[in-house]
């Protein structure tokens, strides 16, 4: 049977190192041409593919599905050639520049254009691979994103003291482990050709993957094969429930989709493999069935039975066109063991050939079909012989056999794989580590060699004697059995509502009415034991919202994707924000949020600060009208950016309407203009305020220095707009420019919660932080004035990678998130500089909620306040449980009004301060990305100049992937360049301080 095994690594939390790219050329040798790069194409995804998009969609950023695949060059790498080469790799070869989006409620892939692909250096002069390890890390974790097409990264270490090496990463999506052989070939091929100066020659391929994928989808979808999914899915389980060996840990109820993995190694013996080869040829075998089957018989040593499943991982490529195709095809096949049937090793054999060539008439069965229609799920343990084709001695390769590296995941409860590599063959079992500890792996790894060595040296010995490979008695008598879930108490009308959820959702799978799908559901089921994924999950939460108007994120139902939890969301739903009702004449009525940021507008010296102008520049091919086209067509569809607001004074309440006319879009001739007059201009209209009675609350202005110069100043008033609307609406104006669809307007003004929701809210935060200190001691070089001013001063701090991947660590092993890490660095830094121990800070919490929010511009967001309380000299643990609890405090009231929290806390406020805090603090997930006009257009968005801030100190951490980057903004009014360097410094030594010694005491001695 032909199994070859996808190649796949688990996943860390180690963000991607901060490597500067090297900026290589690219050598002077065009790439290839390939006719498949005329027009873009888009096309369903087959089966494997989604599987992989949904994971992806459920846990965005995990690196399980990332595969890295080290080659150790023999010698130096040119780096220049190496670029090259790579960039008519993927000019061959369609699914290295495929991207992957939902378009209404199915996924899609399109295919991009060729381009260049950039190589990392990573310089380790004198340094050994070990040294690097940490770096390695980095670049094997840093997520790929799906989205934009971004499926693969080289890095490339020189100077190594072993030699160079090249690390390519690349997602499972594009790649399985058949096409390593024919992408390491073409890479071959291509390098050697530009180290001679030559053309890369690489021929098109015989098949095109999106092609092949709409016929996958055909495939699946005709009557024969939803039948034989049904046939085979009965087959399966009569081999009867899960599999279960000695020594594992007690089971939990559902499966993450995301597992900490771990990996045990051993190198088969010498010889051992040349043996194996030697007796699968005597006896009309192949190696896959020799191992496969000493797999079973440890299995079933293991398991206590005779009869079971386990799954393999096979090829699945669906002809010759298609072998020359990088691109993933695997799929798990499930196989049945009958161990009861066979007497001897070489029976036993002969036995599972049958199966293996029976299972070739499923294996395009796709795996989730299969585990939908048999309402469970089919494999826990799984194998999987690599024997990737490698290139024939015509193929000039420079490296050793290539090498996929771990990260800490699994894919099954546990998995072996047999695979060659440059000094020998292995055996790899990457586990669960929730599920088996590393003790009882080892003992498993240990077990099969020494069951291999004993069916090598007589092969038809007897199964009774191979019982001394079976585990420790001990762990026998203490396995246990395959735990069910234990749930509280939840109404039968609840619980029956979500299965009937959980069935209309797997109708989609399989051809069975709900009713009797539900009838099969117990409250533990866990929905993607049964075939569910991602995709459905979405499907199934809007059809919930649509039909019982409860609003669910992804994220709530994750957390126990069970047909208990979804009762339990039903029956206690999280409290989410919604629309604001219009009244008859049209008019709706402000959020709290909004309510403030009016009353705030109404003073001069504060509405700087609540303006939110972007500036970017573009230079190259820029048609300006086109560019002014985008940008008005996307000013009038969103209705929050055509608002007027006013005051009813008799209800004394602020409303809007959005049947305004839209803003304007200026282009200004700016030819011949000098760089100050372009400064002068854009800080002109970037903080010209805005009439919210009269004029729409967005403008935009297009300056055109003639040639190749134009920059877009777009500014909207905050009273409609937050950071993932300022996301939103860049990408939207270069979709605008690309002549693309754009989704239809959501009404995104404002929202608000019911009253009752937020006074409980509002008294349950005023309760917890009362006795805080409603100002925070500041290293202030001048005074306050009697009015708040504005102008602002901004730093920055890049944290390098493995600082970073430290500092993660410490917030992973304290539950918190960096925000929260953040917020306890920041108040051990103020507590040093100033001596206060107990701190209140504001930050910003979206309130996005519901299945089209995403795509919706508005204010969706409030004002929270976090106690950060350092009092008492605690552990940095100690802090840092803390802070997380007043952080998820907040979450949980986060219906409590700003303004009802600021009165109550401090209602003596004055004019010259923020009121509760003059300290902000927040987080946010990269930076803000340039509108993408096209290839022959490039973008940077301009850093603002003159900068009005609305607190006195603004603190974000940003993660940008590589690294961690703090941002402080500081009232030039107030402190000196030099002394917010000072306040600065100190949040960066106090994060020095934990990393070095974590359990310390932070604030002792000061």
């Amino acid at each position: 049977m032909d199994t070859r095994a996808p190649l796949s690594v688990p996943e860390t939390d180690i963000p991607p190192a901060d490597i500067p790219p090297a900026d290589i050329p690219p050598a002077d040798i065009p790439p290839a041409a390939s006719p498949q790069t005329d027009r873009p194409e888009c096309g369903p995804l087959s089966y494997a593919q989604e599987r992989l998009w949904l994971i992806d969609v459920a846990a965005p950023d995990a690196a399980t599905y990332l595969v890295p695949v080290l080659l150790r060059w023999q010698g130096q790498v040119d780096l220049a050639v190496l670029g090259a080469a790579l960039t008519a790799v993927m000019a061959r070869h369609e699914t290295l520049r495929t991207g992957y989006r939902l378009r209404g409620d199915e996924p899609e892939q399109f295919v991009g254009p060729a381009a260049d692909v950039a190589v990392r250096v990573v310089r380790a002069p004198g340094r050994s691979w070990a040294d690097v390890e940490d770096e390695v890390r980095q670049v094997c974790a840093a997520p790929l994103d799906l989205s934009t097409g971004q499926v693969l990264r080289c890095a490339a270490f020189t100077g190594l003291t072993g030699g160079d090496a090249v690390l390519l990463v690349l997602h499972h999506i594009a790649f399985d482990g058949w096409s390593m052989g024919r992408l390491c070939a073409d890479l071959a091929t291509a390098y050697a050709a530009g180290v001679d100066g030559r053309r890369p020659d690489l021929p098109p391929v015989a098949a095109r993957f999106v092609e092949l994928a709409r016929r996958d989808r055909e495939a699946g979808h005709r009557p024969d094969a939803r039948a034989a999914v049904a046939e085979r899915a009965a087959e399966l389980l009569a081999a009867g429930p899960g599999l279960t060996l000695a020594g594992a840990l007690p089971g939990t109820s559902g499966r993450a989709v995301v597992r900490a993995g771990d990996e045990v190694v051993t190198a088969l013996p010498a010889g051992l493999w040349d043996r194996v080869t030697e007796l699968a040829a005597e006896h009309r075998l192949t190696p896959f069935v020799l191992f496969g089957t000493g797999f079973q018989v440890l299995l079933s040593l293991w398991s206590g039975r005779d009869s079971f499943r386990y799954g393999v991982i096979a090829a699945n490529r669906p002809g010759p066109e298609a072998d020359d195709v990088v691109g993933f095809f695997a799929n798990t096949v499930p196989l049945r063991a009958r161990l009861g049937e066979a007497d001897d090793f070489a029976r036993l054999c002969a036995q599972a050939r049958g199966e293996a060539f029976r299972t070739l008439l499923y294996q395009r069965l796709p795996y989730h079909q299969l585990t939908a229609a048999a309402r469970t799920e089919l494999v826990e343990v799984a194998f999987a012989l690599q024997n990737f084709p490698v290139p024939g001695p015509e193929v000039p390769v420079r490296w050793a056999l290539p090498e996929v590296l771990p990260n800490g995941t699994a894919k099954f409860d546990l998995m072996l794989t047999v695979e060659e590599r440059a000094d020998g063959w292995y055996a790899r079992w990457e586990y669960d580590r929730a599920r088996y500890p590393r003790t009882v792996v080892a003992a498993l790894a240990e077990a099969y060699l020494g069951l291999l060595g004993a069916v090598t040296e007589r092969f038809s010995v007897p199964l009774a004697e191979l019982v001394r490979f079976g585990p420790d008695p001990a762990w026998t008598t203490a396995a246990p059995a395959p735990a069910t879930a234990t749930v509280s108490p939840v109404p039968e009308a609840a619980v029956r509502r979500a299965a009937e959820c959980f069935a209309t959702a797997m109708t989609d799978l399989v051809e069975e009415p709900p009713e009797v799908i539900a009838a099969g559901l117990t409250p533990a089921t866990d929905f993607f034991a049964i075939g569910g994924h991602s995709l459905l999950v979405v499907t199934m939460l809007r059809r919930i919202e649509r039909q019982h108007g409860i609003v669910l994120s992804a994220r709530d139902f994750l957390a126990d994707p069970t047909v208990a939890g979804l009762a339990r969301l039903f029956v206690a739903p999280p409290r989410v924000a919604v629309a604001t009702p219009a009244d008859s004449d049209g008019r709706q009525v402000t959020s709290p949020a909004q309510q403030r940021f009016w009353s705030i507008d109404r003073l001069p010296w504060l509405r700087q600060a609540y303006l939110v102008p972007t500036v970017v520049d573009f230079a190259g091919e820029v048609d300006v009208e086109r560019l002014r086209a985008a940008v008005e067509t996307v000013l009038a569809r969103h209705p929050a950016l055509r608002a007027r607001f006013e005051l009813d004074r008799r209800q004394r309440r602020v409303y809007y309407r959005t049947d305004g006319p839209a803003g304007e879009v200026t282009v200004v001739d700016a030819a011949g203009w000098t760089d100050e007059q372009v400064r002068e201009a854009v800080a002109e209209w970037s903080w010209a305020g805005f009439d919210l009675a009269r004029a729409a609350p967005a403008r935009a202005h297009l300056l055109d220095r003639g040639g190749r110069d134009v920059t877009l100043v777009v500014v909207v008033h905050h009273i409609v707009f937050d950071g993932w609307s300022r996301h939103l609406l860049m990408r939207q104006i270069a979709a605008a420019y690309r002549g693309e669809g754009l989704p239809e307007p959501v009404a995104g003004t404002g929202h608000t919660d019911p009253d009752d929701t937020a006074q409980a809210d509002t008294r349950a935060v005023v309760q917890a932080l009362a006795g805080a200190p409603v100002d925070v001691i500041l290293p202030y070089d001048r005074g306050r004035s009697d009015t708040q001013e504005t102008r602002a001063g901004r730093l920055t701090y890049d944290l390098d990678p493995t600082r970073a991947d430290r500092l993660r660590k410490v917030a992973a092993d304290a539950g918190c998130t960096m925000f929260m890490v953040s917020a306890a660095l920041l108040a051990v830094a103020l507590a040093r500089v100033g001596g206060q121990r107990d701190f209140l800070f504001a930050f910003p919490w979206s309130q996005r909620t519901g299945a089209r929010s995403a795509d919706a511009v508005g204010l969706f967001i409030d004002t929270l306040v976090l106690r950060a309380d350092a009092s008492g000299e605690p552990t940095w643990p100690e802090l840092l449980a803390r802070v997380r609890d007043a952080a998820n405090l907040s979450f949980r009231h986060s219906a409590a009004p700003f303004d009802a929290v600021a009165a109550a806390l401090h209602p003596d406020r004055d004019l010259g301060r923020p009121p509760v805090t003059p300290v902000y603090l927040s987080a946010e997930d990269g930076e803000l990305s340039a509108p993408d006009l096209g290839p022959d257009v490039s973008a940077t968005i301009r850093p603002l100049d003159p900068l009005h801030l609305k607190y006195e100190i603004e603190f974000s951490v940003v993660d940008r992937r590589q690294d961690l980057r703090w941002e402080l903004l500081y009232s030039a009014a107030l402190f000196d360049s030099v002394t917010a360097q000072a306040v600065l410094h100190a949040v960066v030594t106090a994060a020095d301080d934990v990393i070095r010694q974590p359990t310390a005491r932070p604030l002792e001695g000061h």
